[in-house]
C-alpha cells in the first residue's frame, strides 16, 4: 500500500471520534445557510422547488461532504465490528485518544494486546487495508 494512501486512511481513524460532530455541524450549514442579500426587485421565476422542506431533503441526501462523512463512520464502524480484541485495542488506542499513551511496543509490553510485535503490525495493516478496501479507495 502507497504510503500516502496509508496516511489518508489513518486520517480518517483519526477523525473518526469527531465524526458525529462533523456531520451534525454540515446537516447545521446545509439547513441554516448564509444567505446574500438581494438587491434585485421583481426579477424572473426561481428554478428552486418552492416547499422549503422537500428542497431541505434534497439538499441534505444530495451532499457529497455529508454523504461521505457518513460512509466513513459507517465503514469504521463495520471494520471494528468484524476486528478481533487485539486489533480494536490497537486501533483505539493509536489513532482514536486525543493523546496516545502508548505506541506498539507500549501496548505489547504493557499487556494491553496479546500477540507479538511483528503480529500486531499485520493487524493495524490488515484494518487500514480493508478500511481503504471498503472506502473503494484501495489502489
Amino acid at each position: 500500500m502507497r504510503t500516502s494512501l496509508k496516511r489518508l486512511i489513518e486520517d480518517i481513524l483519526r477523525d473518526y471520534p469527531l465524526v458525529d460532530q462533523y456531520i451534525k455541524d454540515r446537516e447545521q450549514e446545509l439547513m441554516h445557510p448564509v444567505r446574500d442579500n438581494d438587491e434585485n426587485i421583481g426579477g424572473g421565476k426561481s428554478g428552486k422547488i418552492s416547499k422549503p422542506q422537500e428542497q431541505m431533503i434534497i439538499t441534505l441526501e444530495e451532499d457529497r461532504r455529508l454523504n461521505q462523512l457518513k460512509k466513513q463512520r459507517d465503514v469504521v464502524e463495520e471494520c471494528l465490528d468484524n476486528s478481533s480484541d487485539n486489533t480494536k485495542n490497537i486501533i483505539k488506542e493509536l489513532y482514536f485518544r486525543k493523546y496516545p499513551r502508548y505506541q506498539m511496543e507500549g501496548l505489547i509490553d504493557n499487556h494491553i494486546i496479546y500477540c507479538n510485535r511483528s503480529q500486531a503490525f499485520k493487524l493495524r495493516n490488515e484494518f487500514i487495508e480493508q478500511i481503504a478496501k471498503e472506502l473503494n479507495i484501495f489502489i
